[in-house]
């Protein structure tokens, strides 16, 4: 027998069936993760491309603060070379005045000298080492002195540019080699200081020297200087002879010449390497004053930085050393005095000092024949000095602005 289907059964089921499906939270959808995901994704770049950015713009900050900074240095160095070089254009005396005053920028050497350079706040560019050595007794050359080839090599290796810290400040002058490890100047260079430093291209680099002893009294106006150690010097030798109208050199580093010079700046800054050229100026015997001691009057052009340089003959034999000039304000004309050799002697045989004596001449252009070379007795080496207090000028100016 067949079952009638419950209609209200029927109906229920229906509704069952017909019920939607719940829907699922939001925190549990995938696009919200996905989306999450993403913008996790996007702050992380972010966040990396800020901190890129900070580091370059630091990086430039960075440069641009060291730029600024060596410019400024750079610009200080500059005005102090400028500042150098318009007081070296001042007479001696005012040089000397005004040049403890001369505040160096920072990290250049100043003053180039040793002896003085710690109480002037600077240190001196040695010659070989940090700490100086000390000169000996007597200073001999490391090994024996080969002749140059030359007559300019000759008197280029010889002379030597001097620097002499006094208390008026820093004193340039020139000198040169009379025996292997002794050095010859004016006392007016070095004054009343007791080292000195000595340089030139044969030397390579400073040396250190000791003021053996000076004179400047009765004309005479000579300093003997000891070096330190350094290469192999071919010494010049002394003559006696000397004639009106002898062409004759000047040789040294005038300051009109040197001051512009590259390696003079560099040696100023602590280069040890670098060394000035050697100024030539020649020109000829215009009289001889018969003085005590003689004067040579010669047309070779010389300049504050001459003194004490060689005066020199055609065969490097010197004839005299450069002193002074004489300036006539009125005509403008220029005379060039050098102390003759013969009072140079008598100074060194004092100071036990050895030195060469070219044989004489019987007259100009005719050589006697070659004789041994006089050299002087060495015994009793005076190492004390009897140094001076004058310190007379290095230019006089005037028709009688000349030393007596």
């Amino acid at each position: 027998m067949s079952q009638t289907p419950d209609p209200a059964a029927q109906g229920q089921e229906a509704h069952t069936s017909a019920q939607p499906t719940p829907a699922l939270p939001w925190f549990r959808r995938p696009l919200f993760w996905g989306i999450l995901f993403f913008l996790s994704l996007l702050l992380l770049a972010a966040w990396l491309f800020w901190k890129e950015w900070q580091a370059a713009e630091n990086l430039k900050e960075q440069t641009a603060a060291r730029t600024a900074e060596i410019q400024k240095q750079n610009q200080s160095r500059q005005d102090f070379i400028a500042r150098l070089r318009q007081l070296l254009k001042e007479e001696p005396c005012e040089v000397q005045r005004q040049l403890p005053y001369l505040s160096a920028p920072a990290g250049i050497v100043w003053p180039p000298l040793a002896g003085n350079a710690e109480k002037a706040g600077g240190t001196l560019p040695e010659a070989s080492g940090a700490t100086a050595r000390p000169a000996p007794v007597n200073p001999q050359a490391s090994q024996p002195a080969v002749a140059p080839q030359g007559f300019a090599a000759l008197m280029e290796q010889a002379t030597v540019l001097v620097l002499a810290l006094r208390q008026e400040g820093l004193s340039m002058g020139s000198g040169f080699f009379v025996a292997p490890g002794y050095v010859v100047t004016n006392a007016h260079v070095v004054g009343a200081a007791e080292k000195a430093a000595v340089v030139n291209k044969a030397t390579g680099s400073p040396l250190s020297a000791r003021v053996l002893r000076t004179v400047q009294s009765n004309g005479r106006d000579f300093a003997v200087l000891a070096v330190d150690g350094g290469p192999a010097i071919t010494p010049l030798a002394l003559t006696s002879d000397v004639w009106r109208t002898e062409r004759v050199s000047a040789w040294g580093f005038p300051g009109a010449v040197t001051n512009d010079d590259p390696q003079f700046l560099a040696l100023l800054k602590g280069n040890e390497a670098a060394a000035p050229e050697v100024v030539y100026t020649d020109g000829v015997v215009s009289v001889i004053l018969e003085r005590k001691p003689a004067l040579i009057v010669h047309t070779a052009t010389v300049s504050q930085g001459n003194s004490g340089g060689p005066l020199v003959n055609d065969k490097g034999e010197v004839v005299g050393i450069n002193t002074f000039i004489k300036l006539d304000d009125e005509s403008y004309r220029q005379s060039s005095l050098a102390i003759v050799s013969a009072s140079l002697a008598e100074f060194l045989k004092a100071a036990g000092v050895p030195f060469t004596m070219a044989p004489p001449r019987a007259s100009q252009g005719q050589p006697q024949s070659p004789k041994p070379s006089d050299k002087a007795d060495t015994s009793n080496q005076d190492t004390t000095g009897n140094k001076a207090q004058d310190a007379p000028a290095d230019i006089a100016k005037g028709a009688q602005g000349g030393r007596s």
